[in-house]
């Protein structure tokens, strides 16, 4: 399956939790979008569910080898997440990863997803009670799902959706991902997978102005 674009993949996602919604899983939702490629995907979604949408910033600590390698993740609020696995690889190409690396990758994504957010003007949406949808463009390592996940467990919502047109068939991904949400929806997992871009046949990297007149459209 491969998506002519974000906002067709968005459309065939919705399809599949419009389901939910009707068979009463999903009541009183709102999306939450990981900017910047979730967006034009969750922005469809809250269109179908008539849903409002927030942005849930998420940014993945880079390998010291190279910035597109994720080792873990950290939120907006300051949670971070370390992929173990991912720590263990490098030390056995002799690469060590202190808690120092760490901290200050960790401070330099936080103060990023600060300057998104007022670049975005987009206030958080209280998530108590919701059924939260947490919609990304795919899933490769499952490190920035994972904490997404983790960091709206603490704001008591009803229930925790994961939604992605794309993701590996790789078990303990989607475990890990099963652990922290109610319900996983993922439209393909194909067996070869070797990156979220090659299932899109448009997957060109969204401006600041893209998602700003995405939001302005939907709220």
């Amino acid at each position: 399956m491969i998506f002519k674009d974000r906002f067709e993949a968005g459309k065939l996602l919705a399809k599949r939790l419009k389901k939910l919604q009707e068979e009463g899983k999903i009541k009183d939702p709102v999306v939450l979008a990981l900017p910047r490629g979730g967006v034009p995907v969750g922005v469809e979604i809250a269109k179908a569910l008539n849903a409002p949408l927030d942005l849930l910033f998420v940014k993945k600590i880079p390998s010291p080898l190279s910035e597109e390698t994720a080792i873990g993740s950290v939120s907006e609020s300051g949670q971070v997440f370390i992929n173990k696995d991912a720590i263990e690889k490098l030390a056995l190409l002799g690469v060590n990863v202190d808690e120092e690396y760490i901290r200050q990758k960790a401070i330099e994504k936080i103060n990023d997803m600060a300057k998104k957010r007022g670049i975005y003007k987009i206030k958080p949406i209280p998530l108590e009670g919701k059924d939260v949808i947490i919609v990304d463009d795919g899933i490769a390592t499952g490190a920035s799902m994972y904490l997404a996940a983790q960091s709206v467990v603490r704001e008591h919502p009803r229930s925790i959706i994961i939604a992605s047109p794309v993701g590996p068939m790789d078990e303990s991904i989607l475990n890990m991902l099963k652990s922290v949400s109610h319900h996983l929806e993922i439209l393909h997992t194909p067996p070869m997978f070797m990156s979220v871009g090659q299932w899109y046949k448009d997957f060109h990297q969204l401006s600041d102005e893209e998602v700003k007149e995405l939001l302005k459209d939907i709220n």
